[in-house]
């Protein structure tokens, strides 16, 4: 398992104009390794890999000075990033996607990646020899501590929180606000725990979610609130002549206020999973399978449904179930909002979205929409442990010989975790 922990890092003047001629660099080592490949596969049908692409960088660093500048361990990531972007975009191909793909040239680029070489050091306890990465950062007594940079030297860096497991690689990120060290960290993996409590959310515009107990979290809207400000922002870019130093300003003014603003959306994210693992005191969280590069495609509803960022929220639940040894499931999404969760029924007419309340027409149940969709989630999944077929329309029975249709909840020792589900006097 790998996790990865973010510092501000506070390069001078001098440092800063280093990393700024290194990116520019690296942009150019990539573009080249594109144009590279692209021609060797018109021309002569043939593709280049990486490790070929690395025997040029090592001629090309023993031949010119501006490459000797620049670390190698710099360099070698940017080629494999490159290898990687045409790696799924053949991956792409085979699949026979709609969409390839293709790797794009880069204009600019804002990180820089090296991995942290292993050296051999002596253990004291068993006087045999074994191999360790070294520690990129140097820690002093001072408020910053010092990161150590190849070909740079040490860089300031706030170490707010401690530096956990053992890292393996480091990221300079320049964003608006400053310069960033992203270092990534191996853990060995976390045991799962037994499953004891679940709880399932359908997410929505108007709500953020609705949980299966019926308990709805608002929807903040953070894009909505900072439309205003970003439009008077573009307004100010649009008066002033592109490419002086007044533009500039503007441009830096408007990337600080969109970053501040996916700032905001992730703090709420965070909290929210958080909330409803720990604070909440359940161990599994379910959620809809959904397609949210699909959904994005409706012209209505698109700015909504990119605004509250569903893809990050199923992201960060799968990766802190992960890192506590919780559980994370997803299940189809046909069908939750249209069937009855007290008697099965799907409804004989489907519902428009703009109907909130799920009124159903043979036991007469009356439900808020989401609320009746959240449980219908949790009992899917419990179908599935089961190995059973989930209730569908008209009441079909059960088989519990037949094969489930729900995919990704096949763990075995779980199929008691929803035994009393569907008797609890909460749902």
């Amino acid at each position: 398992m790998k996790r990865t922990f973010r510092y501000p890092v506070y390069p001078t003047k001098t440092q800063e104009i280093t990393l700024l001629q290194w990116l520019d660099h690296l942009c150019e080592l990539q573009n080249s390794a594109r144009h590279d490949r692209k021609v060797a596969w018109e021309t002569e049908g043939e593709s280049v890999s990486c490790n070929e692409q690395q025997k040029k960088l090592t001629v090309a660093r023993e031949k010119y000075a501006d490459f000797r500048a620049v670390p190698q361990d710099m360099q070698v990531c940017a080629l494999q990033r490159m290898d990687k972007a045409f790696d799924g975009f053949y991956r792409r191909c085979k699949k026979g996607a709609a969409k390839k793909g293709y790797p794009r040239h880069r204009k600019r680029i804002k990180s820089m990646t090296w991995k942290l070489r292993m050296y051999t050091v002596k253990d004291k306890s068993t006087g045999k020899n074994k191999r360790v990465r070294e520690n990129p950062v140097k820690e002093t007594s001072w408020k910053h501590d010092r990161l150590k940079v190849p070909k740079l030297g040490a860089v300031k860096i706030y170490m707010h929180r401690p530096l956990e497991g053992d890292p393996t690689q480091v990221t300079l990120v320049k964003k608006a606000s400053g310069w960033y060290a992203h270092i990534t960290c191996e853990f060995p993996d976390t045991p799962k725990v037994e499953p004891t409590q679940a709880i399932a959310v359908d997410v929505g515009t108007t709500h953020y979610l609705t949980t299966s107990e019926g308990e709805k979290e608002n929807n903040p809207r953070w894009y909505r609130k900072a439309e205003g400000l970003l439009h008077k922002h573009n307004q100010t870019m649009a008066r002033r002549r592109k490419g002086s130093k007044r533009w500039y300003k503007a441009v830096h003014a408007s990337a600080l206020h969109q970053e501040r603003t996916t700032h905001k959306r992730k703090d709420f994210i965070g909290k929210l999973v958080y909330k409803l693992y720990h604070h909440k005191e359940n161990n599994v969280l379910i959620a809809e399978d959904l397609s949210v590069s699909n959904m994005v495609a409706n012209k209505y509803l698109s700015k909504s449904i990119a605004d509250a960022s569903w893809g990050i929220f199923f992201k960060w639940s799968e990766d802190i179930a992960e890192r506590d040894g919780l559980h994370f499931h997803k299940v189809d999404p046909k069908n939750t909002s249209q069937t009855c969760s007290s008697c099965g029924q799907k409804s004989p007419k489907k519902l428009s979205l703009a109907i909130r309340t799920f009124d159903c027409s043979f036991c007469g149940t009356s439900l808020d929409r989401d609320h009746n969709a959240a449980r219908n989630i949790l009992y899917k999944a419990a179908a599935a442990f089961r190995g059973e077929r989930w209730v569908t329309p008209l009441n079909e029975t059960r088989n519990k010989n037949e094969a489930t249709k729900i995919s990704g909840l096949e763990t075995a020792e779980q199929l008691s975790l929803f035994d009393d589900l569907l008797t609890s006097p909460s749902l």
